[in-house]
């Protein structure tokens, strides 16, 4: 019966190669589902095309032996394949018809180190990534997958000598299983070697302190890029090479040549804008990146708007290790603000030390002297109002304040961040004894939460919360109280428009609480519907009620950030007005 099975398997494979072709032919993968069956349609391909009937008969020979190939890359080596042929009009079906039979799974894994990298804790740890579990369908993809993986990292970390100087698979058909052994040897590690920086705009000390390693320090490839990363973001270059040298004339050493363009002299920005709160605007500004060898650098900006008008001057001196994060900065400023009910002239000098903690956070300790001379407006007597006079008081208050801040944002993914947090803390004061106007102490804090639920859906949230404390509250400036509404506050709302009232305007409060939910769905590559409600309150009495606003908004992922148009109302029991504000905004979400 064996002789009889075989003769009629060679008549059906006859009978299939004798067809004629027909005008389409296709392949169907039946018996198997998910990766099998994609793996198998992969390797099938397509029929030829044409009428071509010799092509077409070496293809269907050809089709078993693929289609097990295929299976067997996915750890089903005992998979059983019959081809058969069906025709409907004048098209023909070729059917793979595949029963996978049970998989190899793998029975032992043994994988050692050995070299100098057998005793460094950043190389062993790839060992808890590789791919390969032992009870788990053999899969050769994996197989190369956790070689790649050995020698990646040990090129990642400079251990350019890496061999295997075992490699093996020993997989049993009969058993179903299959064992797994993998040595290798690291060989030593390479070290840095002299790093050459090609320019001479810079001391050579200068510019070490960019660096994050030194010579002698063991090679790693991430520093190659974190060095580039700090020498971009410096702010003085055009352009950034940083090439290691491997070479064997140097042994076991990777020099590194670094080249830099700086940029020009002068640099200079004209920027024109619109923002819903505050109407067009335009912005001028000018700096010199480059002072001297030191890297000193000047900035001048100048802002105008319907309502504000300003103008800075700012200079910055690096220090120590990493000047991109850490520098003195003197800055001085004038700010002429018409926004809103109560109009100021604010002028401020500012002297800060910048750093960066090793928990990523942005610490600025400063010294600042303001003197703001501004509108206080006053409760209406009996005279007032029969005359129908505002009562005004215009006043001037100094304040030196020291103080310190806190800032840090996180986040993972892009374009759309599947994870993101921001942090901020202000706290500062100044007193009479310190040749302030008034008692003055403010702290002021937010925080802001981002987390994909899935790769459409996003919810972000936000708290804020800040306080005043002064023997003189109507001496506090109008720039340091607290107003609530706008773009980035409680939408639905003008700019500056939740405030204690005083005869109908808007003079500031003590306290702010603003909280904020918002619900993002991806609609399109960098597309993406909003829905949110924002509440809070700026105020002197905790019992004053929150101003709740909601609405519907759509955002683009700008390479400068989520570009956001959002429609709001408000929806608070007294402010349910019917009015539609529209708010648009451009920067991260973070």
């Amino acid at each position: 019966m064996k002789w009889f099975s075989t003769l009629a398997a060679f008549t059906l494979m006859g009978l299939i190669l004798c067809t004629p072709v027909y005008a389409d032919t296709s392949v169907v993968v039946t018996g198997v589902e998910g990766d099998l069956k994609t793996n198998v349609e992969l390797i099938a391909g397509t029929p030829p095309a044409g009428d071509n009937v010799r092509k077409l008969r070496r293809y269907v020979a050809e089709l078993p032996a693929l289609a097990k190939s295929a299976m067997s890359a996915l750890g089903y080596y005992g998979s059983d394949v019959e081809v058969k042929q069906k025709t409907d009009g004048d098209n023909t079906i070729l059917e793979i018809a595949v029963t996978p039979n049970d998989p190899v799974l793998i029975e032992t894994i043994d994988v050692s180190i050995q070299g100098a990298g057998e005793d460094d804790a950043q190389y062993v740890g790839v060992l808890s990534e590789l791919p390969l579990l032992q009870g788990a369908v053999f899969i050769s993809g994996d197989y190369e997958a956790t070689k790649s993986a050995l020698l990646d990292r040990a090129q990642d970390l400079g251990y350019f000598d890496f061999t295997f100087t075992e490699s093996e698979v020993r997989v049993s058909r009969r058993q179903l299983s299959a064992n797994i052994r993998l040595v290798a040897d690291t060989g030593v590690r390479y070290t840095f070697g002299p790093i050459v920086f090609e320019q001479n705009a810079f001391r050579q000390s200068f510019l070490e302190r960019w660096m994050p390693f030194q010579e002698d320090d063991p090679f790693e490839s991430s520093l190659i890029g974190e060095l580039s990363k700090n020498l971009q973001n410096s702010g003085y270059f055009k352009s950034v090479r940083v090439q290691p040298q491997q070479d064997r004339r140097y042994g076991k050493t990777i020099p590194v040549k670094v080249g830099l363009e700086r940029k020009d002299n002068n640099q200079v920005a004209v920027g024109v804008g619109f923002v819903t709160d505050t109407g067009l605007r335009t912005k001028l500004a000018w700096g010199k990146p480059l002072l001297n060898r030191f890297g000193h650098s000047l900035d001048f900006e100048v802002g105008l708007a319907e309502e504000q008008q300003s103008a800075s001057v700012s200079y910055r001196i690096p220090r120590k290790n990493e000047p991109l994060y850490n520098y003195w900065g003197i800055e001085y400023g004038l700010k002429k603000d018409t926004v809103g009910d109560t109009d100021s002239f604010l002028s401020s000098l500012n002297f800060q030390r910048v750093s960066r903690t090793r928990s990523e956070w942005t610490e600025s300790l400063f010294l600042r002297w303001e003197r703001e001379r501004f509108e206080v407006i006053k409760e209406e007597d009996d005279e007032d109002e029969e005359d129908g006079d505002e009562d005004v008081e215009v006043r001037t208050t100094d304040l030196i304040l020291p103080g310190f801040s806190y800032t840090r944002s996180r986040s993972k993914g892009t374009p759309f961040p599947v994870w993101g947090q921001a942090e901020t803390l202000l706290v500062m004061g100044g007193s009479t004894r310190a040749l302030s106007s008034i008692d003055f102490f403010k702290v002021l804090g937010t925080f802001k939460y981002l987390r994909a639920l899935s790769d459409r859906n996003t919810l972000i949230g936000s708290v804020q919360y800040g306080a005043i404390q002064s023997n003189d509250f109507d001496g506090v400036p109008v720039s340091q109280r607290f107003f609530a509404g706008g773009d980035r506050s409680v939408r639905g709302f003008k700019y500056r428009d939740i405030s204690p009232m005083v005869n109908e305007q808007a003079v500031g409060g003590r306290f702010l609480e603003v909280l904020s939910l918002e619900y993002n769905y991806r609609i399109l590559d960098k597309w993406s519907a909003a829905v949110f409600s924002d509440a809070g309150r700026a105020f002197d009495s905790f019992g004053e009620a929150y101003r709740v606003g909601a609405g519907v908004g759509v955002r683009w992922q700008s390479p400068v950030g989520a570009f956001r148009l959002d429609v709001a109302t408000p929806i608070s029991d007294n402010d349910r007005d019917g009015s539609v504000r529209v708010h648009i905004s451009l920067g991260p979400d973070l």
